[in-house]
């Protein structure tokens, strides 16, 4: 029993790690190398949401875990400097901890 009671705090541990953030499929067109959020008009960029997370990992057609983001509408600033790549998505939906960007979200940036 003790074994048991030893060890549950230690899964908890170990499933709170590996705890997925934010899952961006890009469908955009573009290739994403940086993505930074502002609550919907407000001009107010963080962190950068793929740091750490592999050039090319959310290029067009992909499905990459971001940093964790909460449920909302954002400006989701995209950048992918070695393709020229900088731009602006207004008022994109965070619902479930995913979000889906479209071709028509793309032509923000064409």
């Amino acid at each position: 029993m003790k074994r048991v009671l030893f060890a549950l705090p230690l899964m908890v541990m170990a499933s709170s790690a590996f705890a997925a953030g934010l899952t961006v499929t890009n469908h955009s067109g573009l290739p994403i190398d940086e993505l930074f959020a502002s609550p919907a008009g407000k001009g107010e960029f963080g962190a950068n949401l793929m740091e750490g997370i592999a050039e090319g990992a959310l290029d067009d057609g992909k499905t990459v875990a971001v940093a964790e983001l909460a449920d909302g509408t954002y400006d989701l600033k995209v950048s992918a400097p070695d393709e020229g790549v900088l731009c602006t998505i207004s008022d994109v939906k965070v619902e479930g901890g995913k979000v889906e960007l479209t071709a028509e979200n793309g032509k923000a940036c064409k």
